[in-house]
């Protein structure tokens, strides 16, 4: 049997994301692809399985990067490519008593950076590319919806991606001020 749910997470909230496959697999469901905000899940036994997602860039050495949590017990659940790269997503009893990809902080504060530093860029051309637009718009029609569109994704692109930045330099501080 399988299942299909939509889901939206920002990429500031990937730990709402582990919680909330953890707690699939404890009702039964097995997360077994991710397509734009849907999650298929296949029906199984219910299990205490820890998730952690991980954002791998470049992907040159990627085998020798899955070997190495591989060996470490983590199976390697699917992997979602974005732009130059991809998250990557784990999984592993949780009886285990290492249930962290990170060993430590730095490795942490290098995926928050890179996260943050991927989709800034991306929203920000995002906005640019929509403020284009919207300005050409503007200067070209007097029809109140050719630039009340792209004005409305502006603003849900400026509130998404500037709430991720600013979540994510709260935690990347955090982390640097222990």
């Amino acid at each position: 049997m399988e299942k299909r749910m939509f889901r939206f997470f920002t990429v500031d909230d990937y730990e709402k994301e582990q919680e909330f496959l953890q707690d699939m697999t404890s009702k039964g469901w097995y997360l077994k692809d991710y397509k734009g905000f849907r999650y298929y899940f296949e029906k199984g036994e219910p299990n205490d399985y820890v998730y952690r997602i991980d954002y791998k860039e470049p992907l040159d050495d990627l085998d020798e990067y899955l070997s190495v949590f591989e060996d470490a017990g983590w199976e390697v659940v699917l992997q979602y490519p974005v732009f130059h790269g991809a998250w990557i997503y784990f999984r592993k009893p949780n009886y285990d008593e290492n249930v962290e990809i990170f060993t430590n902080d730095e490795s942490r504060l290098s995926l928050l950076k890179k996260i943050r530093t991927r989709w800034t860029t991306f929203g920000v051309s995002m906005c640019a590319l929509l403020l284009l637009i919207l300005l050409v718009n503007l200067l070209t029609s007097s029809l109140l919806i050719t630039w009340l569109i792209p004005a409305l994704c502006l603003t849900i692109i400026l509130v998404l991606y500037g709430r991720a930045f600013i979540h994510l330099t709260r935690k990347i501080k955090h982390l640097e001020h222990g």
